[in-house]
């Protein structure tokens, strides 16, 4: 009996023994073919030598996202790597960057975080290419007209102002200073609320789109699992919620913008004159179709983009621009003495004449899209073979990455230094390397709000001259965190804020 127990002992080792060797041998095969995989698709591509099987990557990028990535574009023009089993090639120079923006298409569309076709839907705009997208781009042309912008103007001023003087008095009462990061990111929400939706928001709706906004925003950059209870699943509701309350809007701006020589007093109403007018006109010509994106739902669904977009990217701007003015007291001093000029009654109100006399405050807002662009990359994928340079054609599958941050740095004068100058009269680098400029992006899929962005932060820094301030020392207040738009690692904290006398 102990023979027969000791033989089936002996068949159970030799069992798990070869289940754990083909395991093994299995495994090793798969790491070898996905190294020679990478071998054949990087060709003469520099990068590293090997990465780590199956994960690449992607544990360094989630625990130091800047070391990354920069340490990535610091192997040249073109260098590859890969995350999770996904073959990248990063592009680190500005003509190649700029052509990839330019060929951006459904052979070569821009990919975001994965949970955003979950959360933002499939029909995205960022996700739109084609004669779909060019049509939606046209239709959206009147929302940022001269006229139009002049409107938004004023409500931007007065968020800016109120929530300034909020800071003021939260400062007043503060032991410890105030991080910024956070109180411009509700500066923001509440803008970009305003100036989308102006008279159709109450308190109530205002309140709940911002709750709903948070979720919305967690669960972008959540863990990719959906069930109730995670933070996506959360987003997604989120979204949907804010989707809902948004076509009714829509639905009331209709009617609003439909009576006769109604003004318009927010973007969604310059959308609606727009709309109308189409709709008309396809009445006119008896197409028994709608015009595309003319739906309530088509229109919430896009301003919806339109919030989310808007977001991120400004929140981080305008906290640098506060980081960048402390750090270069001399380059604040000028802004307030064009400023004093400018505009010797504090109180009254910006115009858009008064924005164009600000040529320094100008250079200084420009300077600070370049040296730190919100968005450092673009991710694009190559559903075909895209030739990158003349020597090297991406294969099919291939991420192709080109980095904001390199090219915002090819060509200019000590590029790593902050230094408005560079844009005055004389230099004029915004001229001579204008092309290299991509902080905005390039191409059908270019930024069609740069200018009520611009705007935006001419505005902010030009009100944020009224005010008192400096910065906290921090260890961490120079280096530079991934959320994923970049900020100052400590959030940008000032000792104090407050009004000048």
């Amino acid at each position: 009996m102990s023979i027969l127990v000791t033989t089936f002992d002996m068949i159970e080792s030799w069992t798990v023994s070869i289940w754990l060797s083909i395991i093994f041998f299995g495994l090793l095969i798969a790491y070898i073919y996905e190294q020679i995989t990478y071998i054949s698709k990087r060709g003469s591509l520099p990068g590293p030598k090997l990465t780590v099987p199956f994960i690449g990557g992607i544990i360094h990028m989630l625990l130091a996202p800047y070391n990354f990535w920069h340490g990535q574009m610091e192997y040249g023009k073109l260098s590859w790597n890969s995350i999770i089993g996904r073959f990248f090639v990063l592009i680190a120079d500005s003509e190649y960057s700029r052509k990839i923006f330019e060929k951006c298409s459904s052979d070569m569309p821009l990919v975001l975080h994965p949970n955003a076709s979950r959360l933002l839907g499939h029909d995205n705009i960022a996700f739109m290419n084609g004669h779909r997208h060019k049509t939606l781009r046209i239709a959206l042309l009147p929302l940022f007209t001269t006229k139009a912008l002049s409107v938004y103007l004023h409500i931007q001023e007065q968020a800016i102002r109120d929530h300034m003087k909020k800071w003021c008095e939260m400062s007043r009462i503060s032991k410890d200073g105030i991080e910024m990061r956070p109180l411009i990111y509700d500066l923001n929400i509440n803008t970009s609320l305003s100036v989308f939706l102006g008279p159709y928001l109450t308190d109530d709706i205002r309140q709940e789109f911002k709750i709903n906004y948070t979720n919305l925003t967690r669960g972008m950059f959540a863990t990719p699992i959906y069930f109730p209870g995670t933070q996506l699943y959360k987003g997604v509701r989120a979204a949907e919620s804010i989707r809902q309350s948004l076509q009714s809007i829509v639905k009331q701006c209709k009617q609003r913008m439909s009576i006769e020589n109604e003004q318009a007093t927010c973007l969604l109403d310059f959308w609606m004159i727009s709309t109308l007018k189409t709709i008309h006109e396809a009445q006119n010509n008896n197409q028994s179709i709608s015009p595309q994106h003319t739906s309530d739902e088509e229109i919430a669904k896009i301003t919806l983009d339109f919030l989310f977009a808007a977001q991120d990217a400004s929140t981080s701007s305008l906290t640098f621009a506060i980081h960048e003015l402390c750090k270069h007291p001399d380059v604040l001093e000028k802004v307030r003495n064009e400023q004093k000029l400018i505009r010797p009654d504090l109180l009254a109100s910006l115009t858009p004449e008064i924005l164009t006399q600000m040529k320094y405050t100008w250079q200084v807002m420009k300077e600070l899209l370049r040296l730190r662009p919100p968005a450092t990359l673009a991710i694009h994928v190559a559903n075909k073979p895209v030739q990158i340079s003349e020597d090297y054609t991406a294969p099919k599958g291939t991420l192709i990455i080109p980095s904001i941050w390199s090219s915002n740095r090819n060509g200019f004068s000590d590029p790593e230094i902050f230094d408005p100058e560079r844009f005055n009269s004389d230099r004029m680098e915004h001229m001579k390397f204008d092309k290299n400029f991509l902080t905005f992006g390039a191409g059908p899929h270019a930024c069609i709000g740069q200018r009520y962005a611009m705007n935006h932060i001419m505005l902010f820094i030009s009100l944020l001259t009224d005010m008192n301030f400096e910065r906290a020392h921090h260890p961490d207040m120079d280096k530079i965190m991934y959320l994923p738009t970049i900020y100052p690692a400590d959030g940008c904290r000032l000792k104090y804020i407050e009004a000048r006398a």
